[in-house]
């Protein structure tokens, strides 16, 4: 084996791997999909902050989890890990197979942990983790012009995909006020069907969601997750692709400290839908917005989405008046039937 492989190891090994390395440790993580000159000057700034630097890579599993497409990652998890493992400044990889690498965290406790600069570190359960054993939490900003996304979107000659944004309470299920459990999820009549036609029609169907229910304690993040699979799994049953689900945990006013914050994801704020755009390759200009308040509305302005349109819900604020929407509708089934010029949905 050649000796800059060796820097490659199991999850099971790293814990025994990392004794060997000089303290202190630098950790970051990430996919990694198409190495490019962002990635190596942003993995060079880590290195320069401690005596080594742990990189743990997404498995394939993992990586698919991010919403990134149903194409990534473009390189298996153990190529990925072989191109990093060449970089000077990198001194071990390794591998997790969950969302994020929290469980990792705890069991290899480096002494910094890292990740690019348009993150929210104090939004981070990684964070509280590495400070729990007065671990160090820092942002680096990327340099500016590089993403995997954009490059991967100019090799194949691609024009962003027309994407339909969608609300998640009030629009696909019925509002309840927090649902959080499987048990109490009731799809809004018709919703089904309108999320298959705009399927058929070509679009990119996303789920950006704000649940403040986390920040507020009412319930976790793992509950979200839990219900989103089971959400998912019903909606493919019936012949439904969601391309992602983007949640936005946070609220000032929340009783969980590191959700307590004011944020660039919380509708009306348009990060979710941004973030969407640039990991997805879809098409703001060629989007749509279906909300039941007028800070869905907002929020797709800010982000620049092509049409807006404001459904009705058991939600007091659906019945606002908002300038901001192109048309009000009835339902999600009412509103794509009308994009979709008059197809029944």
């Amino acid at each position: 084996m050649s000796a800059w492989l060796e820097k490659v190891c199991s999850r099971e090994d790293a814990l025994a791997q990392l004794a060997d390395l000089p303290r202190p440790v630098v950790f970051t993580n990430g996919v990694f999909d198409v190495l490019h000159r962002g990635h190596v000057a942003y993995l060079h700034a880590a290195r320069q902050m401690g005596g080594s630097l742990v990189v743990a890579v997404n498995t394939d599993a993992s990586a698919r989890q991010l919403g990134k497409g149903p194409e990534r990652p473009l390189n298996r998890a153990e190529d990925r890990a072989a191109v990093l493992a060449g970089l000077a400044s990198v001194s071990m990889v390794t591998f997790f197979d969950e969302r994020t690498p929290v469980e990792l965290i705890r069991a290899l406790r480096p002494d910094v942990y890292v990740k690019g600069g348009d993150y929210d570190m104090e939004a981070l359960e990684e964070t509280a983790v590495v400070r729990s054993w007065g671990g160090q939490s820092v942002a680096i900003p990327f340099v500016d012009g590089y993403s995997t996304t954009s490059l991967v979107k100019r090799i194949q000659g691609q024009r962003g995909r027309k994407a339909a944004f969608l609300d998640r309470d009030g629009v696909i299920n019925v509002d309840k006020a927090y649902v959080h459990r499987w048990d109490e999820f009731e799809f809004v009549p018709g919703a089904v069907d309108a999320m298959r036609a705009l399927n058929e029609a070509g679009y990119a169907i996303v789920v950006v969601t704000n649940q403040s229910g986390i920040a507020r304690g009412m319930y976790t993040d793992e509950d979200f997750h839990a219900l989103t699979q089971s959400m998912l799994a019903s909606l493919a049953d019936q012949g439904v692709k969601v391309e992602a689900v983007y949640h936005c945990p946070h609220h000032p006013q929340g009783r969980i400290a590191r959700y307590a914050v004011e944020c660039d994801c919380r509708k009306p704020a348009p990060g979710m839908i941004l973030q969407a755009a640039r990991e997805l390759g879809l098409s703001v200009v060629d989007a749509i917005m279906v909300g039941d308040k007028p800070a869905d509305m907002e929020a797709a302005r800010a982000a620049g989405v092509a049409r807006a349109f404001l459904v009705q819900s058991d939600n007091a604020e659906s019945t606002q008046t908002c300038e901001l929407a192109d048309a009000v509708y009835a339902d999600l089934r009412a509103c794509v039937s009308a994009v979709l010029g008059g197809r029944p949905a």
